[in-house]
Parts: structure tokens; sequence; C-alpha cells
């Protein structure tokens, strides 16, 4: 990320101005401070917006997960979780969503190939991700005699 795409990110409501830094000079390794996530790209391709709601945050604390560990998919969810709690004129908790959802540990193997052969690496995200389990009502189809 460069400076001018955060600002670009800025001008289309994506973030709020001044919320986010790109990484400093020669910084190959995400090094956030005490008061910052890593957060990718990507991730506000499908819908992370910043500021967070507080519940958001609430959520990532309850199942012990960070930004940078969840896969693209995760943030969907968590968009359809607070779009229909906030429709349905509900208050989004946390524990609401634990009620629909589980967070899976996806683990990843990743070969980079070198000059001196293949090796393996982390991934830098997508290790978690949300997973709906909730019950859906089936149908009952009820005979009178």
């Amino acid at each position: 990320m460069t400076r001018s795409m955060i600002e670009d990110m800025e001008k289309r409501g994506v973030l709020e101005a001044g919320l986010a830094r790109a990484p400093l000079a020669g910084e190959t390794v995400a090094m956030p401070r005490f008061d910052e996530v890593v957060v990718f790209r990507d991730f506000f391709i499908v819908g992370l917006r910043f500021p967070l709601d507080p519940v958001v945050a609430e959520i990532f604390k309850l199942f012990d997960v960070y930004t940078h560990q969840m896969t693209l998919t995760s943030f969907v969810w968590l968009n359809l979780y607070m779009w229909l709690t906030k429709t349905c004129k509900l208050n989004p908790t946390a524990t609401g969503f634990a009620h629909l959802f589980r967070c899976h540990f996806q683990p990843k193997t990743v070969f980079v190939k070198t000059s001196e052969g293949t090796s393996e690496a982390e991934p830098q995200f997508g290790v978690y991700t949300f997973a709906f389990h909730g019950t859906v009502p089936s149908p009952v189809v009820v005979y009178r005699n």
C-alpha cells in the first residue's frame, strides 16, 4: 500500500481520514504499534470498513483471532451478520454472532521457489475463517386425518 492508495480509499469512504498508514520505508514485516492492526488491501474489497463497529472488535476478541489471520470470506460473513441484525432492528452482539458462526482453522502450506529449490513458508493471511453453523428451521409437513 502506498499513501496515495490510502488517500483514494479515504475519498471513496472505505477508510475514515487519518486512520491508516502505509508501511514505513524498508518495512518488510508488519510491525503494528499498540493501537494498530494489520489489514490487507483485499479485505476492503470484500467489505471491511474503518472505523469498525465495536461489536466486530468484540467478535475478534471472543474467538481470539486477529484481522490479518482471517480469510476474505470471514469479512463477508461479518458484513452479512451486521447488515441483517441492523436491518431487523436488533442489536448485533459477539455472542449472537457466535450462535450462528464458528471460527474454523484452515491450515495452509505455501511453497516458495528459490534458487536453492522449494521451501515452505507461512501464509500472511487466510488461516482462520468464520463458518456458518446456525440451525435454520426445517419445514414441517403435518397431515390431518
